[in-house]
């Protein structure tokens, strides 16, 4: 299904990751009063964007099943978030957000909160790179490296 907009309204930017129970999507509008309705395969949005007064309307289906009474929204300053359960936590992860293949341009990977398939920060994974004083030793342990592993023989100390 492709997003259905009516009029003069646009689908409004968004972004999306997943875990093996839960997508994440946020609309990046700011929209004090949107009307919103998931049902078990899709997701039904319009509002005015503040301060433009822009229409904003959406109609997705999702590649697979949700739950639709399990979604948790928070309309914050600048964009609306939605923690969408999954229908089904155990089936692998999803390969896009929307059943239809085409890439829509309103539509991008939240890096933010993407984490791959089986990787499990909890258990020794990736340092988190959200703290800017990591060490670049434990850094680099977290690769199976040490300092001693890297030479920078070939750089010069001369200034070019």
């Amino acid at each position: 299904m492709v997003p259905l907009c009516v009029g003069d309204s646009v689908p409004p930017p968004a972004v999306w990751a997943q875990r093996s129970e839960v997508i994440f999507l946020t609309l990046n509008v700011e929209c004090t009063e949107p009307e919103i309705k998931f049902t078990e395969d899709s997701l039904t949005f319009s509002g005015v964007g503040k301060p433009e007064g822009k229409k904003y309307e959406l109609n997705v289906e999702f590649y697979s099943k949700i739950n639709p009474d399990k979604v948790a929204t928070k309309n914050i300053k600048r964009c609306i978030e939605f923690v969408i359960a999954k229908a089904d936590p155990q089936a692998p992860y999803w390969p896009r957000l929307l059943k239809d293949k085409t890439k829509p341009h309103w539509l991008k990977v939240d890096f933010n909160r993407w984490e791959d398939e089986g990787s499990n920060d909890e258990e020794g994974g990736q340092p988190d790179m959200g703290d800017k004083n990591v060490d670049l030793s434990e850094l680099l342990q977290s690769y199976g490296k040490t300092k001693e592993d890297f030479s920078f023989d070939d750089l010069s100390d001369e200034q070019e």
